[in-house]
């Protein structure tokens, strides 16, 4: 039977999709699971757009995942979410921070962004995604003492809809985090993967 899964992780530069990218293959690696990725570099320095295509399974030629076919969004910007729609169908799992932001360098160039209400009505209503679930990573993180381990909430939440196993997860994570956080990352992953819609 094959299981191939094609994840699709989007952000802000700096938020940790890169990284978050490493934490996934590895896990499916681990697991036997031939892994493609591709990563998609924006002006991460400078705030820009940042992606990464993960596809992993039991046969994978290549990593670009075709519009309107992943398995899973994982997004760590609910902007970026909105920008990377087009690879969602109806049957997509949409994990995304609730909340985004976005640089302005100069009153010249503002732009009148939607509100966060206005984008997830437009992904649940106007698009009709059934399947997304937003999570509030800054007040849970915050709550857990350190605001970088957002993304480890992220991962845990987007983990149990894939194939791999929990321990398996929980081993690449302790390799991949500074020793001192170990702890408090794997408490964050076990707290996004109880997260449920």
């Amino acid at each position: 039977m094959e299981t191939n899964q094609s994840i699709l992780i989007c952000g802000i530069g700096g938020q940790g999709v890169v990284l978050s990218g490493r934490i996934i293959s590895l896990s499916a690696f681990y697991e036997n699971y031939n892994v493609k990725t591709s990563e998609v570099h924006g002006m991460s320095q400078r705030g820009g757009s940042v992606s990464t295509h993960l596809r992993y399974g039991n046969k994978i030629f290549t990593p670009l995942i075709p519009l309107h076919t992943a398995d899973i969004i994982l997004s760590f910007d609910l902007y970026e979410t909105l920008r990377y729609i087009d690879y969602a169908n109806e049957k997509t799992r949409i994990i995304t921070a609730s909340a985004g932001k976005y640089i302005k360098k100069s009153s010249a160039n503002l732009v009148n962004l939607p509100s966060f209400e206005s984008i997830i009505d437009k992904i649940t209503i106007d698009f009709n995604f059934k399947n997304l679930i937003t999570v509030d990573i800054g007040k849970i993180a915050q709550e857990l003492g350190n605001i970088k381990v957002a993304n480890t909430i992220l991962i845990g939440a987007s983990s149990q809809f894939t194939y791999i196993q929990e321990q398996t997860w929980l081993n690449i994570l302790r390799e991949n985090v500074p020793a001192n956080t170990i702890a408090l990352n794997e408490k964050a992953f076990l707290l996004g993967r109880k997260i449920s819609a």
